[in-house]
Formats: structure tokens, sequence, C-alpha cells
């Protein structure tokens, strides 16, 4: 296939085309030449019919416009120089359009017509159309030079009706004369038909020219053949001989026909939407209830596969238009900041991308982000980076995601570098990441005024899997959750006595890192990397799609997320945000009960459950510490404000405030558009990017992560006689099938006894 650029209604210039319209065609390499005529005429609204054609193409003769093609060998002599020599890559063929008869519909007689054609690099698509029929009639005779017109006036002067099958098209049985556009759309058709009317057939012969089926059953009178169509491209069946008189032993339950190719055309619309998990078993079932056939697995696996490159694209395109998609992603989105990283072979090798409102509400969000890394599962592999924070209504902000090879400490060093560069630097900054070592390493040498904290879920499970010691969970929490150093002291002490080596494990990883009362700066409520985490399985379908699919639906992800929270914001009257002031809700009920001793204006000594607390509301400080480390009142400090009458809301952090989550939330983000509309410039065009190699391990693909050995199962019980859930064969009650031992079987007889012994006629 080829990619052909219509020039016309131009006009020449010193033997050069100029101020000339454009049409765009995709032409076979096997086109004839008079297809090629057709085709052009039909493609600028020319009639042809009431036109003789001229083509030549431009062969650097400086005094003439070029060399004439008159013929299918001229045609294919230029497409062998297009595709193979590098100085007829983009030589353009002229075609000039004479008038005899008939105007044209669009232009004037003098038209001219210049085709650029390149090498056709594009994705697979399902072309569908209806079954049309075409009326050839007569015409005047007109001069002609070359074999192809006069074969083209011969198809003209043809009377009778012609049916032509495309691709697509469903027909329920074959009959003589019926033409088929390709040899591809008579084999789809036959085999269909083979499979609803339960016969398989052989094909002793194929070529270029002709095609032979016979029933694979040799004493079988069925015959069908097919010869192709006056020198033109189209298959036309000439005997159909439909009469079976096969026996029933060649009729199988694996049918031959039912290619994986073939499977493919019925699946395409299941695997539209990526949270829609469709498996492999369930081809093999739908497969079996549609078409009556049956499949192995790695049929069914192929066609799947066969499938989503129909529908997504194969994956290894996906890279080549990651250029391309950058660069209408930046221009839809003014601020947005995308990178590509690829290897001395044009091999992709490093993805960044961060949206320009997630660069603007950053702003307005705490200085704490959180980031993570996890596998993706399409063909190619690789690793998905994410970089997110918390809003003032404590919800997930995306702020950033990337891709990469793998983890490791070139990655991520690249990942954090392009992160500077995009949202710059931030005072009090901390930085909370499970404890990779690469993750370390990066934020050392690109953040080193940040503060690296560690996901305290990640260590629990660390020190868990180290030391395996009841009730070691709870003590760990509660140190790392406690407010007071005094705390934190009491609960490390519990775990030493339960291990010595416990503390000293802990003490040598920092506890500055873990331990909330402990923070060189603030980390607020976010002690964990829960919500780059969640980003994670909020895409969990799509990081089994190509990459260009993946990053459309992580844009989707987020487009919702701010157009949820803007309506939020919106909608929302107090003078804080909702979660913000929920939490002071909650604490305002415990603050009622306390005993409130005012020292000076802004000072006060709280009394609750035996126990002081100084609060100095100038300062925003409290003994217990919450105040201090979250910026929003504790129920202390909540008792004194309501002591002086005064607004609990003008004491919360300026984070929290409605018009900061306003701010947050006040972009949109806005969709790329169809390929099919990309105005792209030249240059990123002709940018090439190949997709990494990346080899599997052997076995099937890894879809789920490894749990560590301390992570709690969620697992159900399935019950074989009644398929329900909760229960198992032994204690079914809903099968009428009962086990001697089951729940329902004894019930039914104890039941039975006491009717037995309460009824008269038992005595």
């Amino acid at each position: 296939m080829a990619i052909v650029y219509v020039a016309y209604d131009g006009k020449w210039e010193n033997n050069a085309y100029m101020d000339h319209k454009l049409k765009v065609l995709m032409v076979s390499m096997d086109k004839t030449c008079l297809q090629l005529q057709m085709q052009i005429a039909k493609s600028i609204g020319i009639e042809e019919e009431a036109s003789k054609i001229r083509m030549l193409y431009n062969a650097n003769l400086e005094t003439s416009k070029g060399v004439e093609i008159e013929n299918d060998s001229d045609v294919e002599m230029y497409l062998y120089l297009v595709k193979n020599e590098e100085e007829y890559k983009k030589c353009p063929i002229i075609v000039e359009i004479e008038e005899t008869t008939i105007q044209y519909s669009e232009g004037s007689k003098d038209s001219v017509v210049a085709l650029y054609v390149e090498e056709e690099q594009i994705l697979t698509t399902t072309l569908v159309q209806k079954t049309k029929k075409r009326r050839f009639q007569e015409v005047e005779e007109t001069e002609t030079s070359s074999s192809s017109s006069s074969v083209w006036e011969s198809l003209k002067r043809e009377k009778e009706n012609m049916e032509i099958i495309t691709k697509g098209t469903s027909i329920e049985d074959l009959k003589e004369n019926l033409i088929f556009e390709s040899k591809e759309d008579l084999k789809e058709v036959l085999s269909m038909i083979a499979i609803k009317k339960k016969f398989q057939y052989r094909v002793p012969k194929s070529d270029k020219k002709r095609f032979m089926a016979r029933c694979i059953d040799e004493k079988c009178e069925w015959y069908l053949s097919v010869r192709v169509y006056k020198n033109t491209t189209m298959y036309k069946v000439c005997t159909y001989k439909n009469v079976h008189t096969c026996s029933l032993e060649f009729s199988n339950p694996d049918h031959r026909q039912a290619s994986s190719h073939l499977i493919s055309k019925y699946i395409q619309n299941m695997l539209g939407d990526p949270k829609v998990e469709y498996k492999t078993n369930q081809v093999i079932s739908d497969v079996k209830r549609v078409l009556g056939v049956t499949v192995n697995y790695q049929k069914a696996w192929r066609a799947m596969q066969n499938a989503r490159d129909e529908v997504l694209g194969p994956a290894s395109d996906s890279y080549g238009l990651l250029p391309s998609y950058c660069h209408v992603l930046k221009k839809n989105n003014p601020g947005s900041v995308t990178k590509i990283m690829k290897d001395s072979q044009n091999r992709f090798k490093f993805l960044f991308v961060a949206y320009g409102v997630s660069i603007e509400g950053w702003k307005h969000c705490r200085p704490v982000i959180v980031v993570d890394g996890t596998f993706l599962k399409a063909k190619h592999g690789g690793i998905l980076f994410v970089a997110c924070a918390k809003d003032g209504n404590n919800g997930i902000f995306p702020l950033a995601f990337g891709v990469g090879e793998s983890e490791n400490n070139e990655a991520w060093e690249w990942f954090f570098t392009s992160l500077k560069e995009a949202i710059g630097g931030r005072e009090e900054l901390c930085i909370v990441s499970d404890r990779h070592l690469s993750i370390a390493n990066a934020i050392k040498k690109v953040y080193p005024e940040a503060h690296h904290g560690i996901c305290m879920h990640h260590l629990k499970e660390n020190l868990i899997k180290r030391y395996m010691v009841a009730g070691l969970h709870d003590l760990f929490f509660k140190a790392a959750r406690a407010y007071r150093h005094s705390e934190f002291e009491k609960y490390m002490s519990e775990m030493s006595s339960l291990n010595p080596k416990i503390k000293d494990y802990l003490l040598e990883i920092g506890p500055g890192r873990w331990a909330r009362c402990l923070y060189p700066r603030r980390r607020y409520n976010i002690q964990t990397s829960n919500i780059a985490e969640s980003i994670n399985s909020a895409v969990k379908e799509a990081r089994e799609q190509p990459i260009l699919k993946l990053l459309d639906e992580l844009r989707k992800t987020f487009q919702n997320w701010f157009l949820e929270r803007s309506k939020l914001a919106a909608s929302t009257f107090y003078p804080v945000t909702t979660w913000a002031h929920k939490e002071m809700r909650e604490k305002l009920e415990k603050a009622n009960c306390m005993e409130v001793e005012q020292l000076q204006t802004n000072t006060f000594n709280v009394k609750y459950n035996q126990k002081t607390f100084f609060v100095d509301l100038e300062k925003r400080t409290c003994t217990c510490r919450q105040f201090d480390l979250d910026e929003i009142p504790c129920s202390h400090a909540i008792a004194g404000i309501d002591k002086l009458y005064r607004n609990k809301y003008e004491y919360c952090s300026k984070w929290y405030d409605i018009m900061m989550y306003k701010n947050t939330y006040n972009g949109s983000l806005n969709p790329v558009g169809d390929k099919e509309d990309w105005n792209i410039p030249e240059d990123i065009k002709q940018e090439i990017l190949l997709p990494p190699i990346y080899k599997p391990a052997a076995g099937r693909r890894k879809k789920q992560r490894y749990k560590s050995a301390t992570e709690t199962f969620k697992m159900s019980t399935k019950c074989g006689r009644c398929r329900r859930t909760g229960h198992n064969r032994k204690t079914c009650k809903f099968s009428p099938a009962l086990h001697p031992y089951s729940k329902k079987h004894n019930t039914n007889e104890a039941s039975t006894s006491c009717k037995a012994q309460s009824s008269p006629t038992a005595f």
C-alpha cells in the first residue's frame, strides 16, 4: 500500500506544478493503470466517462515535464522506483486530464493533477461496507494508446448488473458471476458460509489469477472456481457447484476454517472499553455459542491479539505516534510539559508528561509529593512512574507521570529531573515513597533540599517479615502515628520488650523518616504512598493497553477528576473544604466536654480525662501537637476558640481554604481529538521512535504483583453444586441434590423427627 497525495487545479511554471489543491488517497502497490485512473477521477470529482487521463512522472529532466505512464508495467516500474530508490521517494506523478464530451464536475478542462507517493505507515483499520451494485453504461469511444485504457472501455460497455462484495459483507451463499474486490474478501465470506453450513473445504489451487476450493471429502461433489476479473484485482465466481454429498465423519467440532483471524472479527466490539475485562476463556465460550465451533486456548488467544491490534492498533505503532501525540497534547493544553528520551538506535527509553493544569494546581496544594512505580502489562512491558499530592479536601491530586524501561537509578533520576524542571521547587518540600534504593539515590541527587519520608505501610511489611512477633503490627502503627514524643517512646519500649532488635532496626532507618512526631517538616496526614498506588489501581486495566491508549486513559481519568472536583468546589459554601469541616465537626463534640481555663488573651489550659493541655492560639500550637502538625485546630484549641466566641475556620491553614481548593482545579484538561484531525509539523512527523527491546520472561505474562507474606488475602469459597459463593458443597442449602452430611440434610432430618414426635399418629 502507498499514500498518494493528489494535487489539482494548479498551473505549470517552468516545468514545475504550482498553486494546486490537495487530496489524499490510499493506493495498493498492485494497482493497475486503469484502477489508478478510476480512483483519482472519483476522488477529485471527475466523471471518468467524459475524460481522458494522461499520466507522467518527473525524472529530473529540466527540459521535459516527465516520463509518460501508459500501461500496468509503467505503473509497476514507477512504484518500484518510489519504494527502492532514494532519489524517487517523493517523485510526483503528473496527471493531465483532457475533456471529451462531458464537462468536469469540478475544475476546468486544463486541470492537472500531481501525485506525491510515500510509503504507507498507518494503523490497521477495519473497513465495513455494504454490498453495492454498479451498472456500466455505454459511452462514446475515445482514442486510447494503452492496453489499460482499452480494458477500461471494455468494462464500461458491460450492460449486465454485477454485484460486488466488499470487505465485511455477509451473504447467505455464493453464486456464479458474483464479484469480490479482493481474494481476502472471498476467503472470509467463504469461510463464514462453511462454518454456518457445517462443512469444511480445502484449497488445491490458489495463485494470483485463480482460486479453487473443494470439500475435504474427496467423494463430495462440492466445487468452487474463481478467477481474476478482466485484468483487475477483483475476483469473479466462474463455477460454483453447491451440492454436498460428504460423509458425516468429516464433520468435526474444531472447524478448520475457524481461523484466529476470522474469530477476531467477532470479538472486536468486546475490546473497546479497557475497563471491561474480556478473557480468553470467554472467547472460547462465545465462539461455541455463536458459531457452534470448538477452538483451543491457543487459537482463542491469538484471536484476542489480532482483535486487539485491529481495535487499538499494533503496540509497536503506538511508539511511533508518541511525538505527534505529545505535540497535540501541549498544543491543546497550554503550559503542559512532555519529554521523550530515546537511545542511539532511536528506540524508546523514557517518557515524561505533566499537564499544565496540574502544574498550576500544585501551587495550591500542601508541599508533599508522593511517588511510586508500577509495572505495565502490555506487549513491550515497562514501568509507570507516578507523582501526586493531596489537595485541600484530602483528595488525590495528579502531578505528573512517566514511562520507563525499568525501575533503576537512571530512570528515577531522569523522572525527578524532568519533574523539577516542570514544577520547580517548594519550601518545606517533603517527598514520600517506599524504600526503593533508586528513589532514595535520585532524591539525594536531584532534590537535596527536600526531606525524604518513608511509607510506613511498606516499612511495616519489612518489619513484620523480618521479625514475626505477635502484636508488632499495632504497636508499630501507634508509634508511627503518635503526635507526642512521650507516646512514641512508650510504644518503642513496648516493641523493644518483644524483641530488642526491633528498636535497633527502626532507629537505624531513622525515626525522622517514618515517625510523625519526629518529622523535621510537616507531612500532615500523608504517611503512606497509598495515593500513588490508588492512581495505579485506577488505570489497572489500561496498563494492559498500548502506550498511546494508556496515556489517553490517564488523561480521561484525570479529566474526570478535575471536572468533578471543580463542581464540588463550586457547590461548597463553607469557608474551608468539606473534609476540613468534617474533621473540625468531629473534634467539636469532644471539645464541648472539656474544661477551659483562660490564662491570657490567646492562651488556655484545657483539661480532659485528667490531663491538661496548653493551647496558644496566637502561635497556633497545643501540647498534644495535633494543632502544630496538621494545621487544623485540635479539640483543645476548639474549646479555647469557643471560649472567646471566635470563628474556628480562621485558625485553619491556608491549604484548606475553599478558594485555594477552587484554584487547584480552576483549569480544564482538554482531549487530543482523533488522529485524523491532528495538524503535525513535518519535522515531528518524520521523527523516528521505535519500540524498546523487551524480552518477556518464560511462561504466562504476569498481571498481578507478587503479594508479600504478611498481606491479608480475601478468599471466597464457591459451591460446586449451586455455583454460589460463601459456602461449599457440604454446607449447601440451595441444591436439590444433598450431600449426606450437609447442614440442610441434617436440618431436614431433625425437622422431620420433631414433626413425627409431635404428631398424634406417631403414638
